[in-house]
């Protein structure tokens, strides 16, 4: 399928004018941003996560030392993951 042809509903394909496709296209470029309430969500949910595994893995905590390094290294990645949250 070629940048001028689309898929209708009935998943024929068809043609599209040259404004059409520039439309199509100039959408398929854009890049997603999301709400600024919605980042916040996101990046407190993954970042209270993240807290809560590095609290399991606190050497008082219980559990096994295995279970509790996992703990750690789940919990960095939650951070990580709530950093790139609010910054991408």
């Amino acid at each position: 399928m070629s940048s001028s042809e689309s898929l209708d509903q009935s998943g024929s394909i068809v043609k599209l004018s040259n404004e059409d496709a520039r439309t199509e296209q100039a959408l398929a470029q854009t890049e997603f941003q999301d709400c600024l309430t919605c980042r916040i969500i996101g990046t407190g949910a993954l970042a209270g996560v993240g807290i809560y595994a590095l609290r399991m893995s606190r050497a008082g905590a219980p559990g096994s030392p295995v279970g509790k390094r996992i703990m750690g290294g789940v919990g960095i990645g939650f951070l990580i993951g709530s950093y790139f949250r609010w910054t991408m």
